[in-house]
């Protein structure tokens, strides 16, 4: 007879927000995954694992990071059979992941059979400007330009064919920041029906200004929500 009360109590997961930076940002989202993998394996997380002879833990990750890109609110979910103590699964696993890798946050929150970041729509980014590469006066009115515009067309190749795609709508914030070091906030949607990238809307600020590119320092995503 299967047991409810028990059943019940392993439908739980660890919330979890962490930090990718510093020489870790270069590390591919697979490696991430492997990276945490074997960090819940060497803390002995109460973890649920894959079936099969190659067993792997159970762990969702919300949206993978550009290969360069720095995060400092990445999620991930780790699914568990029993619920430790919060402190306890935090500092173990803190303890075997490597430095640039470091937990914010941990939750211990009821599973659902729905995607514990199915309703993600939105991504706030934080671009660092070379200031001395850029006439600011200039990247401010291609800011300035693309807000007040109602659509702004892009091409985007998939694999069967290429697209234009207005990403006006989906560009939820965008603005220019010069006070200490100049730097571009957007947000952006993660929604498939108005989906935006930020190296497309990069290329647009760029062709606003008749350049090649802009030259961007750091890319840093600083929310997903």
């Amino acid at each position: 007879m299967r047991n409810d009360s028990t059943s019940e109590k392993q439908r739980i997961y660890a919330r979890i927000e962490y930090r990718k930076a510093h020489r870790l940002r270069f590390l591919g989202h697979l490696d991430v995954a492997t990276v945490f993998d074997r960090a819940v394996r060497r803390a002995q997380l109460p973890v649920a694992y894959t079936e099969g002879f190659h067993p792997r833990a159970k762990i969702t990750f919300a949206q993978p990071l550009p290969v360069g890109t720095a995060g400092i609110g990445e999620l991930c979910a780790i699914d568990l059979v029993e619920r430790p103590p919060t402190q306890q699964l935090a500092k173990h696993l803190s303890r075997e992941l490597p430095g640039g890798l470091d937990l914010v946050s941990v939750q211990i929150l009821p599973r659902t059979k729905r995607s514990p970041f199915a309703d993600l729509a939105r991504a706030d980014y934080l671009l660092v400007i070379a200031a001395d590469e850029v006439d600011l006066n200039e990247l401010r009115q291609a800011v300035d330009s693309f807000t007040a515009a109602e659509i702004i067309t892009v091409e985007r190749e998939t694999k069967r064919h290429t697209r234009q795609i207005n990403i006006r709508p989906g560009t939820h914030e965008l603005s220019l920041k010069t006070d200490g070091t100049p730097h571009i906030q957007m947000s952006l949607s993660l929604r498939p029906d108005d989906l935006v990238k930020p190296v497309e809307l990069v290329e647009v600020l760029a062709e606003r200004m008749a350049c090649h590119r802009l030259p961007i320092q750091q890319v840093i995503r600083s929310r997903l929500y």
